[in-house]
């Protein structure tokens, strides 16, 4: 890789890193709302069922199946971002690495080596 091409991928990886980070935030957001949803309907539910312990828990849980499933999934891409900011992350810092490479390349070429 040449050090024009680390440049431009140092950019292009940064950029996206930070698109990322922006899209974590609105998962977040997005889990944080569905979540919500999904508890205010379960809490709903349980205060208008009756019957035993068992018999309440298994109505709520038919009657919020789409606001549970929705939290989930919300809640899975949302970690699926958090990973996605993490590999990017990781190459930042290995092409970080290799940039630091290209400048001790760059020194030793200009003097020599330091004795």
């Amino acid at each position: 890789m040449s050090p024009f091409e680390l440049e431009k991928e140092l950019r292009s990886t940064s950029l996206e890193l930070l698109k990322e980070c922006d899209e974590q935030a609105s998962m977040a957001r997005d889990y944080a709302l569905k979540e919500n949803a999904y508890r205010m309907a379960r809490a709903r539910a349980y205060i208008k069922s009756e019957g035993t312990v068992d018999n309440r828990k298994a109505s709520v849980d038919l009657i919020t199946e789409s606001e549970r499933i929705a939290a989930h999934i919300a809640e899975g891409m949302l970690d699926a971002t958090k990973e996605r900011v993490r590999s990017l992350r990781a190459t930042l810092s290995a092409l970080q690495t290799i940039a630091g490479t290209y400048k001790a390349e760059a020194a030793f070429d200009k003097t020599g080596p330091a004795f």
